[in-house]
């Protein structure tokens, strides 16, 4: 069994995805044998307001809700974001929001950031954050993004005592210490390579309790992340909290 934390639909403005639907992502599920997944908009990223790809999303996987979990995304210094949040939360029965500062034009440092994740907190939503979402060495001239660094992240972590979060699509983040600490579950999503090899230098960083299984499509394809994780030499019990059982502790509503 496998649940995938990472996947998107839609359209990348830089160049030409192979596949964008919801009935392309099934198909794509389908022949890597990934039973459930998260997936949230990439028109989330580019929209001037977020929440319009929200509401597409919303329709795009109402009749798939036994396989897809709509993810929201919003940008917090876009004006009415906390009334856009409650109705992806009470109405959509979103469970994460996942946040693109890189895109958005704001740092995890920044005061907006907080307040966002306290309001998710409230809605006993689970906030991702990505470190990047395309690998910067082959990004269009025109994509100004950034890799967010691993200290602004930490920044934000420790604001949020005892608080669960995901990182998506990023380095290896040692755990934080403490009673208290947050708790930060990481995807595989930039440890595909090496056939295997990523992921296990990153093992060294991130727990086998705290890793879950991330393929990035539709922006990448899926066999990489396939073949990464099953070269892993680990248990079967090991495995299995990787590609299916810690995405479905923390977000429960995947089923």
């Amino acid at each position: 069994m496998i649940y995938d934390a990472d996947t998107w639909i839609g359209y990348w403005p830089y160049r030409r995805l192979p596949y964008t639907s919801v009935a392309d992502l099934l198909r794509q599920m389908d022949s890597h044998g990934i039973e459930k997944a998260l997936v949230a908009s990439l028109q989330g990223i580019f929209y001037m307001d977020s929440h319009e790809a929200n509401r597409e999303l919303y329709q795009q996987v109402r009749r798939h809700r036994d396989r897809l979990v709509p993810c929201a995304i919003l940008n917090p210094t876009y004006f009415g974001w906390e009334r856009d949040l409650k109705q992806c939360r009470e109405e959509w029965s979103m469970p994460v929001l996942r946040l693109i500062p890189q895109y958005h034009g704001y740092k995890l440092t920044d005061s907006v950031a907080e307040e966002i994740v306290s309001a998710a907190h409230e809605l006993k939503m689970r906030v991702a954050l990505y470190g990047r979402v395309v690998d910067l060495r082959g990004r269009s001239p025109l994509d100004h993004s950034r890799q967010v660094p691993s200290d602004e992240i930490i920044s934000l972590f420790k604001k949020f005592p005892g608080a669960t979060f995901m990182l998506l699509n990023s380095t290896p983040l040692k755990p934080l210490r403490g009673k208290n600490a947050p708790k930060i579950y990481q995807d595989t999503a930039l440890m595909h390579g090496g056939f295997g090899a990523g992921i296990e230098n990153g093992l060294k960083t991130c727990t086998v309790d705290r890793l879950m299984f991330g393929s990035t499509m539709l922006l990448r394809y899926c066999q990489p992340a396939i073949i990464a994780v099953d070269r892993l030499e680990l248990t079967k019990s090991q495995k299995d909290k990787i590609l299916f059982k810690n995405l479905k502790r923390i977000v429960p509503e995947i089923g």
